[in-house]
């Protein structure tokens, strides 16, 4: 056999092979099982099977059908192709055949942009969203004679199926995605910090705008018992069956069982570099950094505030303090603050997720001396409370960096005395400041007026940014993240 006629032939074996695999792999099912005709999501049990099927991810990820998602959105659009496909379709269908439910494998999922504790609110959430639509419909098929059986998962940045959809769209990049997250043990951190580095994040801006639409999903699998024959099965035409048939009007209520939508945990100690949970952020009030004072003129400042991040949960604490201290001598101006702030705050969201609206209270104490000109300046101290209220966006993709507008109203007192420079009583201008006071000398006290404020207290347009970060261990003790 000569050299060429056995490089054809390697060549057809090798063919075959790989055409065999990549077959096999696409509808590998064990004896008992198969799809059934249209719904590829729906797998169909022989009668007489004694043990429950085992869903890959590659038999998920080939299989499944759901419902996509808009960013940062839990809920379903009924005029989804998946719903109306469902409802006018899968429904009937099961309502009419000769097939009982066996078992739902349901998952939820988010896309990778954005913060990771969010995309957890995201996943659950969506996961939650798909079975509170399908389950009361798929347990009155069951008829109320046994439990709707549910196998659910929530993974938090679904790069698995990211991988499955470039592999399927024979992607150029699809052998460096997918080395990246199995080099990092599949640990989603960690794949995702090495992706946006990935020719300087150019990887990570194609897949944003090719792939990451079709990652926020919650998608289903359906496994059936077929009762009688395949051959009967078959004959079901399901687009003959309309959705009127379904008895979904004032139907007695039924009872569908708990459901657990935990998420898929990921294998922080391969990667406890990546595991990132910031701990305390610093943030300063622009608007204070480069205040501008009517009848002083620009007064900028130094507004520094530290914000305390638990490892889950809704509230976060804070404290911050702010510093002042102009004077122009010669025209007798000054503005001189000393202002320290107490605030706990709650965040609507939860799960650790500290961005989006929130809603805190807070205390704070002030020290100061305003001047405007020679006889018109103040000294005092005052202390008050209120409500803040505000809104926390990211401003880059690991979310380290954020923005925030806020506004407070409350109460604030102050005890304060007027000076003025000169004696008053003689109006020598000897150097000298003297409180604006004309009475006995032997009744003076300090602090001898009193204003009260109720009304709005604050305007901010705040940038934070971490600064201190918790360490890896103590992120997988909370709670993994």
């Amino acid at each position: 056999m000569t050299l060429k006629k056995l490089t054809i032939l390697t060549i057809i074996f090798l063919s075959i092979c790989f055409t065999s695999n990549a077959q096999t792999a696409k509808n590998s099912l064990p004896d008992g099982y198969s799809i059934m005709p249209n719904f590829p999501f729906v797998i169909i049990e022989d009668n007489g099977i004694n043990y429950d099927l085992q869903v890959s991810d590659s038999l998920f990820n080939n299989n499944s059908v759901g419902a996509r998602f808009r960013v940062n959105r839990t809920v379903i659009d009924p005029t989804s192709e998946f719903y109306t496909t469902y409802k006018n379709q899968l429904l009937p269908l099961l309502y009419g055949s000769n097939l009982t439910i066996k078992k739902l494998f349901i998952r939820g999922a988010a896309s990778p942009e954005g913060p990771y504790e969010n995309n957890r609110r995201l996943g659950i959430g969506r996961a939650k969203a798909l079975y509170a639509i399908i389950a009361e419909d798929l347990q009155r098929v069951l008829d109320g004679k046994e439990p709707l059986r549910t196998d659910s998962k929530t993974i938090i940045e679904d790069y698995g199926y990211l991988i499955h959809l470039m592999r399927e769209s024979d992607d150029p990049d699809y052998e460096v995605v997918r080395n990246i997250f199995e080099g990092c043990n599949r640990d989603e951190k960690k794949t995702k910090a090495l992706l946006m580095k990935e020719r300087g994040g150019a990887l990570w801006y194609r897949l944003l705008h090719q792939y990451f639409d079709r990652l926020r999903t919650a998608r289903i699998m359906l496994v059936v018992r077929e009762n009688s024959s395949k051959a009967e099965t078959k004959t079901i035409v399901p687009n003959q069956i309309h959705v009127d048939v379904i008895p979904n009007k004032h139907l007695d209520p039924v009872q569908i069982p708990h459901v657990d939508f935990g998420y898929v945990n990921t294998n922080l100690e391969a990667a406890p570099d990546s595991c990132r949970r910031h701990l305390i952020a610093l943030r300063t009030n622009l608007l204070r950094d480069f205040l501008y004072m009517p009848q002083f003129g620009w007064a900028p400042g130094i507004d520094v505030q530290l914000e305390y991040y638990p490892l889950d949960g809704h509230y976060t604490y804070n404290a911050g303090f702010t510093w002042t201290n102009h004077h122009h001598w010669g025209s007798q101006e000054f503005f001189q603050i000393r202002d320290l702030q107490l605030e706990l705050r709650r965040y609507f969201r939860g799960h650790g997720d500290f961005t989006g609206l929130y809603l805190g209270a807070y205390l704070e104490g002030t020290v100061y001396g305003i001047g405007f000109s020679k006889k018109k300046g103040w000294q005092g101290e005052g202390v008050g409370a209120g409500v803040t209220f505000g809104y926390v966006m990211p401003l880059n993709r690991r979310g380290n960096w954020r923005l925030e507008f806020m506004a407070a109203a409350g109460g604030f007192v102050t005890r304060f005395d007027p000076y003025v420079y000169g004696n008053p009583v003689t109006n020598e201008e000897d150097k000298f400041y003297y409180y604006d006071y004309l009475g006995s000398a032997s009744s003076f006290k300090k602090r001898n007026h009193q204003f009260t404020w109720f009304g709005p207290t604050n305007l901010g347009i705040q940038l934070t940014y971490d600064i201190l970060y918790r360490h890896p261990k103590q992120v997988k003790k909370g709670g993994a993240r």
